[in-house]
């Protein structure tokens, strides 16, 4: 999460969903606050209790298939980096994801979106990024471009899933995040 108090504004982070380059655009232009720890990824519901007014609030969603590609990315360049993550195929991933195999703290599906998005004043789309982007640099008159940080691998979702049971399982385990947001495989 991030606040932005002078102008009443708050930023819900949704992790693997450019949560991190917007963090940093509001901390380094418009004197942002990034929450960290214990408030970073939760949602407006949670975090309501300690603060008083959120102000316009917005968050950024992604396609829950890209997202979970996105996620095991993550967890698979940090096994390369510092030796912390995964270091298995996606599909075992999937698999283990299907399975409820969660013997590691790096085998979780990524959170579902639905529980900040349906809270917050804006939705901006992952797939429209600097489109959407626009109107919060209006919103805070700054107009510097979005960077892109804490970037994973850059790749076509789809060719990572190779079985229709995992294609399956993320879109019922996500079903409210694509429904709402009119998701689709491959769209």
């Amino acid at each position: 999460m991030v606040r932005v108090e002078d102008l009443n504004i708050t930023f819900f982070h949704l992790p693997k969903n450019a949560g991190s380059s917007i963090a940093t655009w509001l901390t380094d232009n418009v004197n942002g606050e990034e929450y960290i720890d214990d408030f970073r990824h939760k949602s407006p519901k949670i975090l309501k209790p300690f603060f008083d007014d959120f102000g316009w609030s917005f968050c950024c969603v992604r396609n829950p298939w890209d997202r979970t590609v996105s996620w095991y990315n993550f967890f698979q360049k940090q096994y390369k980096n510092i030796n912390k993550g995964i270091n298995i195929p996606f599909e075992e991933y999937m698999d283990k994801l299907i399975n409820e195999d969660y013997t590691s703290k790096y085998i979780r599906p990524v959170g579902h979106q639905h529980a900040t998005f349906k809270y917050v004043d804006y939705v901006i789309k992952y797939e429209t990024l600097t489109n959407d982007f626009k109107k919060v640099q209006e919103k805070v008159k700054c107009f510097k471009p979005l960077n892109h940080v804490n970037k994973s691998i850059d790749a076509d979702y789809t060719q990572y899933y190779t079985k229709d049971s995992h294609v399956n399982w993320v879109g019922e385990y996500y079903v409210k995040d694509i429904m709402e947001l009119n998701y689709s495989f491959g769209g």
